[in-house]
């Protein structure tokens, strides 16, 4: 199967159905600094936001950050596994629904927030105008998504070693680096104000840690030995090393109406 074959439908409902929660568990173990990707977003969320969407919330992770007294933060995702598996965590509210068809009202919404939404959910342009739609003015969308850089050498050595054992990279519905972003918030009457980059570090010390990474990445077109193959790399690498870090590059962008 080519890229251009995916079945992302499909293949991400599957994905989500079998591993829910997976997402969660690497991205809330990468750190830069003292903060996670999680954290990291919630940070460009003003204190004052009282109602907050969470736009392909899965597990609930950023539902979770952004709790705080006085503020309604609304978790939407199209998996009712996710959704089944953020109920059990916090009750909410979560509402499963598409966000290409957001289920709430124009100018009704002070802040949406995504992790890694922006890359999944698409066409990107009908994303961007449903959520123009739903902010009020002067209403803020903040996102992460997974970038290309930045990268250390020794970060690109370590991903070069996992691709060619995969014989891919991981796949996205949308374009990794957010390509015609800019364009399509000035065609829904948005403007960014923020974009930025952080590396982040996924430390490995067990070969269940790396099974856990690479059950982590969207590889619609490989193999199962081939996943195999990049583990036992990670795996032979933390037998002369106590730990093995693997870099993920994550980009946030921020925007207002």
């Amino acid at each position: 199967m080519s890229e251009r074959e995916v079945d992302w439908p499909a293949y991400l409902a599957a994905f989500h159905r079998e591993r829910a929660g997976v997402v969660e568990a690497v991205l809330s173990r990468a750190l830069a600094g003292d903060h996670s990707p999680y954290r990291w977003l919630a940070r460009a969320v003003s204190a004052t936001a009282q109602v907050v969407l969470d736009l392909a919330c899965g597990s609930g992770p950023m539902s979770r950050e952004l709790a705080q007294p006085g503020r309604m933060v609304v978790g939407l995702d199209r998996s009712e596994h996710e959704l089944a598996l953020a109920a059990e965590h916090d009750r909410g509210p979560w509402v499963q629904a598409d966000g290409l068809h957001l289920p709430f009202r124009d100018s009704s919404v002070d802040v949406v927030t995504s992790s890694m939404g922006l890359v999944v959910v698409q066409p990107m342009g009908q994303v961007l105008a449903e959520v123009a739609r739903v902010l009020r003015p002067g209403g803020v969308l903040a996102g992460i998504a997974p970038a290309l850089r930045p990268l250390a050498p020794r970060d690109v050595r370590t991903l070069t070693s996992i691709n060619a054992r995969l014989r891919t990279k991981p796949q996205f519905p949308g374009p990794v680096e957010l390509t015609g972003f800019a364009r399509a918030l000035t065609g829904v009457g948005m403007r960014a104000v923020e974009d930025a980059r952080e590396r982040y570090r996924f430390g490995i010390r067990s070969r269940a840690d790396a099974e856990l990474m690479m059950s982590a990445l969207y590889l619609p077109s490989t193999r199962p030995v081939r996943v195999e193959r990049a583990v036992d790399y990670l795996a032979d690498r933390l037998a002369r090393h106590e730990v093995v870090e693997v870099a993920i590059p994550m980009r946030r962008i921020v925007a207002i109406k």
